[in-house]
């Protein structure tokens, strides 16, 4: 029985570090790629390619909503020399891409989130959509990021809703971990999760339990705190390496379902759909009061609880000879499904959230 564990080589987070911290780009070169999209760019990506250069870093952009990803990809390859690396700055989509990018033209990588809303920048792995949209499936490659760096005054200027959205993510992370180690099923590497990996996403839900509505009061307010800080650590750290390590479970099959289908007509973002899948997750392993707690505080945060709320309305879906089916096949997709779930528990859960 093979245990692995996968993390990124250095994480960083603090105020202002997108300025203080460039440095330590250049051991991965002195010239990247930077891998965003036009409002991110027009946001951060001057000053970024300015700081850079200050640090002997020469810099280019590629704009995932201008470029397609062949083009980006054929460019990338001609920047196979010494000295380049990617940066993969902004959300979910550039930062995809910026993986994919570093892993076709065997480059380094260090990721720039500008926003705590997910969990996928410390991860090997990208999310791959179609032009419309359409979740198709994930890319593994065989390393995490070398580098991240994590601004919290750049995340305090993101959406607050995009901070929740990140709570709910990693609220997720424990209960989808948890099911997989108590089965002895497979992290995303394919292999058993360490106890380390358990420990992580259980420290990510001590902290956001404890603190998620505290940091966003302070995110409200404009503070950087201590609660905003570990929350955002939480969010992106924590949750990645106990998501990565730890296996996927019902709440993400879900939203890989749903996501995975036009028919559907979801557009809710992935830490919203994920909230819903949680508590789907809670309701058919019969976790009672753990489901009231979670909702509640979902509640809260201004999360949504019901399939209503993200735009699943289950009346119009054949949910047992269609939904719960793709769901229960998401396994075979690296989505562990707890052992005690079948679809008799899947269509009682789905009428407690409907």
């Amino acid at each position: 029985m093979i245990r692995r564990f996968s993390s990124p080589q250095t994480y960083i987070q603090g105020p202002d570090v997108f300025k203080t911290q460039l440095g330590q780009l250049r051991r991965l070169g002195n010239y990247g790629i930077i891998v965003t999209d036009g409002f991110v760019k027009a946001h951060f990506g001057d000053t970024l390619a300015g700081d850079l250069a200050a640090n002997g870093i020469q810099s280019d952009f590629y704009l995932v909503d201008s470029l397609d990803a062949e083009k980006a990809r054929k460019r990338a390859l001609n920047y196979q020399k010494e000295g380049c690396f990617v940066i993969g700055l902004g959300g979910g989509r550039g930062i995809d891409l910026a993986k994919s990018l570093a892993y076709e033209a065997a480059l380094p990588i260090a990721v720039l989130p500008t926003a705590a809303s997910m969990d996928a920048p410390t991860s090997r792995i990208s999310v791959i959509y179609d032009d419309k949209g359409i979740f198709q499936r994930y890319d593994y490659y065989p390393t995490n990021p070398e580098i991240l760096l994590v601004d919290t005054k750049v995340i305090l200027a993101a959406p607050k809703k995009m901070l929740a959205q990140g709570i709910a993510d990693g609220l997720s992370t424990y209960i989808e971990a948890r099911a997989v180690f108590k089965d002895g099923g497979n992290n995303t590497t394919g292999d058993k999760p360490t106890l380390a990996s358990l420990a992580i996403a259980e420290k990510c839900r001590t902290v956001l339990l404890e603190s998620a509505q505290q940091a966003l009061a302070d995110h409200k307010q404009g503070l950087l705190t201590p609660a905003f800080e570990a929350v955002v650590e939480a969010n992106i750290l924590l949750s990645g390496l106990g998501f990565e390590n730890g296996g996927l479970s019902l709440a993400h099959g879900f939203h890989n379902v749903i996501m995975g289908d036009v028919r559907y007509g979801v557009k809710a973002a992935h830490g919203e759909i994920v909230s819903v899948g949680l508590l789907l997750q809670l309701a058919a392993e019969g976790s009672v009061d753990e489901f009231d707690s979670y909702r509640e505080l979902l509640k809260t945060i201004g999360m949504p609880v019901t399939c209503d709320e993200i735009g699943l309305r289950l009346s119009e879906i054949p949910v047992a000879e269609k939904l719960i089916p793709a769901i229960l096949a998401t396994a075979q997709a690296g989505n562990h499904i707890p052992v005690r779930v079948g679809a008799t528990e899947l269509v009682t859960a789905f009428e407690t959230i409907q």
